[in-house]
């Protein structure tokens, strides 16, 4: 099961991986949201990425995930908070984002998703907000 969703004005991608992701459903996954990031054009964006309840995923699953992690990377993402109820589910998914940008390390693991909101508004205040307020007291 997956869900993408966007919040442009909170410049925030929230995914939702859950249960066993075979490979056409992480095909469809990658699609999804390779069209959320694509709405940035490049520009910075967050992501909230909920793996609650995600089993460990198959090879073919992974490597697509990999792919994911990278053309968001790629594209904009400043942080990813990464919101994970499984040692095995989280230990693969953060080697699979290490293998893809081993050297682009922008994932916050967090315990809740109230403490991923809190680390994604911290980020947008020191990305967004912060930049913001600079350049209008450079005009």
């Amino acid at each position: 099961m997956f869900e993408v969703a966007n919040d442009t004005n909170r410049r925030t991608v929230t995914v939702r991986l859950k249960g066993f992701v075979r490979p056409i459903e992480m095909k469809d996954f990658a699609a999804a949201y390779r069209a959320a990031t694509d709405t940035y054009a490049g520009g910075r964006h967050l992501v909230l990425a909920d793996m609650r309840g995600l089993k460990a995923l198959e090879p073919e699953s992974a490597a697509i995930f990999g792919e994911v992690v990278l053309y968001g990377r790629q594209r904009g993402c400043l942080m990813c908070a990464h919101v994970s109820d499984s040692t095995i589910a989280r230990l693969q998914t953060a080697r699979v984002a290490s293998e893809a940008a081993p050297n682009d390390d922008i994932t916050v693991d967090c315990v809740s998703l109230e403490e991923a909101e809190r680390q994604l508004t911290k980020a947008r205040t020191r990305h967004f907000l912060m930049n913001e307020q600079g350049a209008s007291h450079a005009r």
